[in-house]
């Protein structure tokens, strides 16, 4: 991988990856990744004659970490990825993204239709099926609201050589990395911050808001062994697209599928990318007589 660029917007500094020519791609990780979890998809996709993105979203990699609950909102982090677009001068990129980035990709897709060409989101489904969660995904999503708690969480997480996070996180995705990039000044309360901003339990008190339809054609990715995020939630959320769906499910992966299948998910997103014809293309205005 190519060494990393750097831009300001939206008054936050971003690190980014920037390989190849054609159509744009842009990559969104989540928690608590970079843009390094896309290392098996970016020379994938430029070989296949793509222009690839991959930023460090902000608070994750080497990009900067606001400390402030607030600065990690969905639309703050939407504003960013569109602000990244335009000072790149993309103007309809083909959006993947992968938990968190999943999230800011569907948001993107809803509120950016003429922005946006092909969707692609692996691990967690449309944020309509989250809003009204089973019992079952609250179980699995436990980590979510033990990370809601200021300072505690984060010296938890740390105590004793960092073992609770170890145990949560297991030997997944780049397990090993992770601690070394949550040791940053700030990074730790950073990622948390994500969830504080968009996962606290006072956000479902907040009156239920209709989601535009997804116009893009969209590629779902679940991995049968993802421990975190149930089946329902990528399953259930063709109902949200108006556009082309496609749903695959990798039996043999887990929550990290850009890692626990780079093979496979490469075939899907090349065989998927510009093959659907937008459902945005602009069409002239008829003329009256």
């Amino acid at each position: 991988m190519t060494e990393k660029k750097f831009i300001r917007v939206n008054d936050v500094e971003l690190a980014y990856v920037d390989e190849g020519e054609g159509e744009a791609v842009i990559l969104l990780h989540g928690f608590p990744d970079s843009s390094h979890l896309w290392r098996h998809q970016i020379p994938a996709l430029v070989e296949g004659g793509f222009r690839v993105i991959a930023p460090d979203l902000r608070g994750f990699g080497d990009s900067g970490k606001p400390q402030e609950v607030e600065a990690y909102g969905m639309q703050t982090i939407v504003n960013d990825v569109v602000a990244l677009t335009m000072k790149l001068g993309v103007k309809r990129p083909h959006l993947v993204g992968h938990d968190w980035g999943a999230a800011i990709a569907w948001m993107y897709a809803f509120l950016m239709p003429r922005r946006i060409d092909h969707l692609a989101v692996l691990s967690v489904g449309h944020p309509g099926v989250f809003a009204n969660p089973s019992l079952e995904q609250r179980a699995a999503s436990w980590y979510m609201l033990f990370y809601q708690f200021p300072g505690v969480s984060e010296e938890l997480l740390r105590r004793n050589g960092w073992r609770l996070f170890k145990e949560i996180m297991g030997r997944d995705g780049d397990y090993d990395r992770y601690l070394r990039d949550l040791a940053r000044p700030g990074a730790l309360t950073a990622g948390l911050n994500w969830y504080r901003a968009n996962r606290s339990p006072a956000a479902e008190l907040r009156p239920a808001r209709p989601f535009p339809p997804v116009l893009a054609p969209t590629l779902g990715i679940w991995g049968a062994g993802d421990k975190a995020l149930l089946e329902e939630g990528m399953a259930a959320s063709g109902k949200f697209v108006k556009g082309p769906w496609r749903y695959e499910r990798v039996d043999d992966a887990g929550h990290w599928l850009p890692l626990d299948a780079p093979d496979q998910v490469n075939k899907l997103l090349l065989g998927f990318l510009g093959t659907e014809r937008p459902a945005h293309e602009e069409r002239r205005p008829r003329r009256r007589l």
